[in-house]
């Protein structure tokens, strides 16, 4: 006789794609801090911020042709990590010499190369749940009860960045 699974939780996931992706990085710091303060606006029991992955590209330019001769990723744990690897990449000579001929060195936070995204695990009521929030998209995910997804849909309607 084999054994059987047994159904013990349901879990449910939804996203919410913004009409337009975040570029300041202080408003969507704004959110985070939001989400995870003591006075949370879902009312959360317990919140706490997870994993944090913040990357982009430095691209180093030929101060004669204003071509891009290299590029270095920079992937970061922390948002201060993050902008302290740009500072020092962005202000790096021996950087701006090897690739881009002693020219200028520029990142930016607009586009596709740039990435962030924070995990939150929370519990609202006896639910427990994740919210991942993006540069263009939240999403709730492991979720049971449909009241818990009401919520946050509630207070992310609230949130002209989160539209």
């Amino acid at each position: 006789m084999t054994a059987d699974f047994i159904q013990t939780a349901i879990s449910k996931s939804a996203k919410r794609i913004f009409t337009a992706e975040f570029t300041n990085a202080a408003a969507y710091d704004a959110i985070v801090a939001e989400i995870t303060g003591v006075d949370n606006p879902l009312g959360l029991a317990e919140v706490e911020l997870g994993k944090q992955t913040y990357k982009t590209y430095v691209g180093y330019f030929d101060p004669n042709t204003s071509e891009m001769n290299g590029k270095v990723q920079v992937t970061a744990y922390t948002r201060a990590e993050y902008a302290a690897a740009i500072t020092a990449l962005t202000g790096s000579a021996d950087l701006k010499t090897a690739f881009g001929n002693g020219g200028t060195a520029e990142t930016s936070e607009i586009g596709t190369e740039a990435t962030w995204n924070v995990r939150i695990s929370a519990k609202l009521g006896t639910d427990t749940f994740q919210i991942s929030l993006n540069r263009d998209s939240m999403t709730v995910s492991g979720y049971a009860d449909d009241a818990t997804l009401a919520a946050v849909d509630a207070w992310a309607d609230t949130k002209p960045a989160l539209n």
